[in-house]
């Protein structure tokens, strides 16, 4: 494949929320875009996706979005990715290259064993996103020098390069990874931070503490507290057992600094603010 060759000539998306949608409007922003068909279950997300001129098509039956696309993407939260699978790959033409955009890959990896379309899967996972939710909140840019962990079996290996070549063509970092160690990273690095953030905003709203008296410092780590649960409810129901280690250890840290701050020892503070700010540059 030359390098000015489009990796894919037409690509389905079924999802047009923040993730789907946002695909959908960087690939016909291209230059040499291809054909993109897109669905969602809810009518209104189709008609705003084509009002936005983000697809070429999006008919009301996810069977019609992938009839003649060579490139699938599930854009739906991760139980109902893994549950579309076998049904996509039937409707799909049978040598289009099956993905998703879920941030849990090892059970995409087993529904695409399942289904016995291991040699056709090839998942990824954009390090990008927004607390907000739908289309409404998708945008051109979501995947701009994000990193997009790619992953794939043996048997899938050939196809790799045209899916890296597609999320380069939107500006976007992929990097292969293996399944079980893409999640176990995803337990501390995705997950923990949510988590911790709902407990911060928990604390803070029992404390009688409101969103607008925060400051910028306030307003960054309480972020992803508004992230939809209904997503979040999806994706713990598959958590490692990492995740749980990890809210273990956060709050061994917070029990220490409350120790510490009892003794008034602010300078071991102190130099665990150093300790963790070199680690923030680095």
């Amino acid at each position: 494949m030359s390098s000015t060759e489009r990796p894919f000539a037409s690509v389905a998306i079924l999802g047009l929320g923040v993730m789907g949608g946002s695909l959908a409007r960087a690939l016909t922003s291209l230059g040499d875009k291809p054909r993109v068909t897109g669905w969602s279950p809810s009518a209104e997300e189709r008609a705003q996706a084509v009002a936005a001129r983000a697809l070429d098509a999006a008919p009301a039956a996810w069977e019609d979005a992938v009839r003649g696309a060579d490139l699938i993407i599930l854009a739906a939260p991760l139980a109902a990715s893994c549950a579309m699978l076998a049904p996509v790959a039937r409707a799909a033409p049978a040598d289009a290259t099956l993905s998703d955009v879920a941030s849990l890959k090892a059970p995409l990896a087993s529904a695409a064993a399942s289904a016995g379309v291991s040699a056709r899967w090839v998942g990824c996972h954009p390090m990008a996103g927004s607390e907000a939710s739908g289309f409404a909140a998708s945008r051109p840019d979501l995947y701009r020098e994000a990193r997009v962990w790619v992953v794939a079996s043996e048997e899938a290996r050939s196809r790799v390069a045209r899916v890296h070549a597609l999320w380069r063509s939107i500006g976007a970092r992929p990097a292969d990874v293996e399944a079980g160690s893409h999640d176990r990273l995803m337990s501390l690095a995705s997950h923990l931070p949510q988590l911790a953030s709902n407990a911060l905003a928990t604390v803070l709203a029992d404390s009688g503490v409101r969103p607008d008296q925060l400051g910028p410092g306030g307003r960054d780590t309480t972020r992803l507290a508004g992230s939809s649960a209904d997503l979040w409810k999806d994706l713990l129901g598959y958590a490692s057992p990492g995740l749980a280690r990890g809210l273990r250890d956060l709050a061994a840290q917070a029990d220490r600094l409350a120790d510490l701050l009892d003794r008034r020892d602010i300078e071991t503070i102190a130099e665990i603010m150093r300790t963790t700010r070199t680690w923030r540059e680095s």
